[in-house]
């Protein structure tokens, strides 16, 4: 069984540095995953999730079907699901896209607590923490800003 996890984060401020995430999972061992900065410019935590999941789906495209997607954002499980709406301009063609994806893959998502203990999204959250860090010259990649 295929099953993905995304994830999205914001530093600084939001809108702040951005970085998002995803993981792909074959009867619960990592297959592949993927990280990335999305700056320099500023964005919201919720582009971010938009992101990480958009970037997924891209991956699964023309590789797999029928994967369920595990997110922390409710309101981008329940946007791209189409139970609420969705308000802000910027977010509009995400949510378009990541539904043309999702449809196409006929692909699931479901929305999971974050920081509850699930190992996909601990690790997402990692790669895009990871992720910044590494952009602010932070933990392991760089020297932190005091030394």
């Amino acid at each position: 069984m295929i099953t993905a996890y995304s994830d999205g984060a914001c530093r600084v401020s939001n809108p702040g540095l951005c970085s998002c995430a995803c993981i792909v999972y074959e009867d619960g061992k990592e297959l592949a995953h993927a990280a990335r900065y999305l700056g320099p410019e500023l964005h919201s935590n919720n582009y971010a999730e938009y992101m990480g999941v958009i970037d997924l789906l891209e991956f699964l495209r023309d590789t797999f079907e029928g994967v369920i997607i595990y997110c922390d954002s409710k309101l981008v499980v329940n946007q791209v699901n189409g139970q609420w709406a969705c308000l802000k301009p910027d977010l509009l063609p995400l949510r378009s896209r990541a539904q043309l994806l999702m449809l196409r893959g006929r692909h699931t998502i479901q929305h999971i607590d974050g920081h509850a203990g699930h190992v996909g999204n601990e690790r997402a959250d990692e790669l895009c923490n990871d992720t910044l860090d590494q952009v602010q010259g932070k933990g392991k990649y760089g020297k932190n800003k005091e030394d």
